[in-house]
């Protein structure tokens, strides 16, 4: 069986395929995602109201998106579509925010906690399912919720559609 001139170049050709996405995306740059503590928390929120999305469509009212006055005494307005709640907001630890509606039977009873980090104006929420046991996102691309502070020049990634 006779062998073309290029057959010394295919395994060479394939290696160059298989490690080609590896090489451009080490030349794109990640954004920078810092994370929010209480005290930043503290800072930040009170008398402030974030305008966010969900990652998934909520159920209950058809839409992804939401927003959230909070107050210095801790507590909040949320609505989301045809929901209007009071709550609570509150740091636990040095690292997690999170939200409480004991009146509220459509926002289900429960404390929701997250790990909040900030890329360029932009928040984006963690749960537990996400986080990695040394306390980062497992990817930073599936957060929870993301949010901007309403009246901000700031603006999040593509919309989730």
């Amino acid at each position: 069986m006779k062998r073309s001139k290029y057959s010394p170049f295919v395994p060479f050709l394939l290696l160059a395929f298989l490690f080609a996405p590896y090489a451009v995306a080490e030349n794109q740059t990640e954004p920078e995602y810092s994370p929010l503590g209480k005290n930043q928390y503290e800072q930040l929120l009170p008398g402030k109201t974030i305008r966010g999305e969900y990652r998934f469509m909520r159920e209950r009212t058809k839409t992804y998106n939401f927003t959230e006055k909070h107050f210095a005494d801790g507590t909040t307005d949320y609505k989301e579509g045809r929901i209007r709640a009071q709550g609570q907001w509150y740091a636990l630890g040095e690292k997690k925010i999170c939200y409480k509606y004991k009146r509220e039977s459509e926002m289900g009873g429960n404390t929701s906690c997250f790990w909040v980090y900030q890329s360029d104006g932009c928040y984006y929420g963690y749960g537990l399912s996400e986080m990695t046991l040394s306390g980062r996102p497992r990817d930073y691309n599936d957060w929870v919720a993301r949010w901007v502070i309403e009246g901000s020049a700031a603006s999040c990634a593509a919309p989730v559609s």
